[in-house]
């Protein structure tokens, strides 16, 4: 890094991940670190500004989807909404000033490293370059929306429409509607769809497992409101408001042993789950249709309740049959052709852990080549041969091991650490050790019999962070300018002269501030403590 003048990062993406960063280098770097943050999009905001579909919301509690430096006591829902949480986003960057270091409508086309000089050229759509020591990947992976593969689909003389690429001027009333799938969108906007389309057709592959709330069960209200009140107390109270907050996030990292298959808890969570989604559907018939066969935590549980009531509607039918052909007017299964105005495809996104530029590392490596079919990495962070780059919520991280948030501000706390000592030390470049990186790849795949997973961290989401707290400097390669001992100064400590080391003192100031590092007494929700909340001013904003 260079020794005398500011390190230039560039963050790619202005959603969940790249505020968080930018907060956490703003911080903790902003003395020794010259940042800004390239989004594809007009507005910041990721998957919450693209995903604007009727019924978009969080499947966790809207308490434990926040960052813990800005906790928001003004939450309307036990789960928000997606404009909420966009709402929330922008307040975010708006306190704390990061709207500064934002440059929208900026999409990256490419990104080399250049070894001459230990920096990135990193190509953006306007056709220049700029360069950088260190680059940040934080485009997360849902937002590559991804329609299904069906005989006849460009044919369709209506409209097809993707969840993820909603159209809010499309008129659904009284229209034949097809809903493709069955996962998270198609759960939430089903209860949307049914009230006001003549009908409903919803083509199920595989039936989700239906959750009630996973806090505050005593609400009759599958989505409770927070009263003014409410909102008032937790915004009066701070401890009280982080009491609850670190119970709901020990509530979900709790939950992790009901993900082993075979264990009594998860025994116990799969009745209780088949239990109750048989008791709100009431034909027989259906029950044995929509209740999984699968374990539990084969894939994401979905509270979202209404879902059930409203595929029992008169005007909802839902179709267990694959689809054989897409006509013009209709939708083929079983060799029965049915009516359809309008086709809306909940079915997901490219999860493909592959860059969608070319990003090329040393000797020129292409890591969409090296990706293109079994992704591998150090620790979901980083890759071998691709000095200076980061990653966040790459290949084996914790998505759906417990709370999401806590692991997500793990990362930036660990790459706050990595980029402080290699500024400190004057390092050029790090880059992960390969054989650190098979040893993690053959420790994360040992038991596996059908091949790799890639999507999932292979423990619990504490025991993420409490690994990435762990700092091992060792699995790094090192390269330094020559001046790897500059930091210490003329020959005074920083007790003596409190100016000699300004970067040493703040690596100890922030490891000291660091929540994602647990203590050997820690609980389940150790990340959680008081701070401030955000102004109210923001939160009407």
């Amino acid at each position: 890094m260079p020794s005398d003048q500011k390190t230039r990062c560039i963050v790619i993406g202005a959603g969940v991940s790249g505020i968080l960063m930018a907060y956490k280098l703003q911080h903790h770097l902003n003395d020794f670190v010259e940042f800004q943050i390239l989004e594809k999009n007009p507005d910041l905001g990721g998957t919450w500004y693209e995903n604007k579909y009727p019924g978009c919301a969080c499947d966790v509690p809207s308490h434990c989807y926040q960052y813990a430096f800005a906790p928001n006591p003004s939450w309307s829902k036990l789960y928000s909404s997606s404009e909420e949480i966009h709402d929330y986003l922008k307040k975010v960057v708006k306190h704390f000033n990061l709207e500064r270091c934002i440059r929208y409508n900026t999409k990256v086309t490419s990104a080399k490293w250049i070894e001459s000089t230990g920096t990135w050229s990193v190509g953006i759509s306007d056709g220049t370059t700029i360069d950088c020591e260190i680059l940040i990947n934080a485009g997360g992976i849902l937002h590559h929306p991804q329609l299904p593969d069906l005989k006849g689909l460009k044919s369709f003389a209506g409209k097809v429409i993707h969840t993820a690429a909603w159209d809010s001027e499309l008129d659904l009333r009284s229209k034949k509607v097809a809903l493709i799938g069955s996962g998270s969108s198609a759960v939430q906007i089903l209860p949307q769809l049914q009230p006001i389309c003549s009908s409903v057709r919803v083509y199920i592959r595989t039936p989700p497992w239906i959750a009630p709330p996973m806090v505050d069960t005593e609400s009759e209200s599958p989505n409770r409101d927070y009263t003014n009140d409410e909102q008032a107390f937790f915004r009066q109270d701070p401890a009280k408001y982080a009491q609850m907050r670190k119970e709901i996030n020990s509530n979900l990292n709790g939950m992790f042993k009901a993900l082993f298959k075979n264990s009594p808890e998860q025994q116990n969570f799969r009745q209780m789950l088949e239990t109750r989604m048989r008791s709100l559907i009431r034909d027989e018939s259906l029950q044995d249709h929509l209740v999984p066969k699968f374990e539990v935590g084969c894939r994401r549980v979905n509270p979202c309740e209404q879902f059930l009531y409203s595929i029992q509607e008169e005007n909802v039918t839902a179709v267990f049959n694959a689809i054989e052909e897409v006509k013009p007017h209709g939708i083929v299964s079983k060799g029965v052709e049915h009516p359809v105005d309008i086709i809306v495809a909940a079915t997901g996104f490219n999860n493909s852990f592959r860059p969608q530029f070319p990003l090329l590392g040393r000797d020129g490596v292409n890591l969409q080549d090296i990706w293109a079919d079994e992704p591998t990495s150090y620790f979901g962070t980083g890759v071998s041969g691709f000095p200076n780059y980061l990653t966040f919520l790459g290949p084996n991280t914790p998505i759906s091991n417990g709370a999401f948030m806590g692991p997500l501000e793990g990362t930036s706390d660990y790459f706050i650490r990595l980029l402080q000592r290699a500024i400190r030390y004057g390092a050029s470049s790090f880059d992960v050790k390969p054989e650190a990186q098979a040893d993690f790849d053959s420790r994360v795949y040992k038991k596996t019999r059908d091949g790799k997973i890639t999507a999932l961290w292979p423990g619990s989401s504490l025991q993420y962070m409490q690994v990435l707290a762990e700092d091992r400097w060792e699995d790094y390669n090192w390269a330094y300018r020559g001046r790897r001992y500059d930091y210490w100064g003329n020959g005074f400590s920083w007790i003596e002269q409190p100016k000699s080391d300004k970067l040493g003192i703040q690596e100890r100031k922030s490891k000291n501030e660091m929540v994602t590092i647990p203590n050997i007494d820690a609980d389940l929700g150790f990340y959680i403590t008081q701070q401030a909340p955000l102004p109210e001013a923001d939160a009407e904003d």
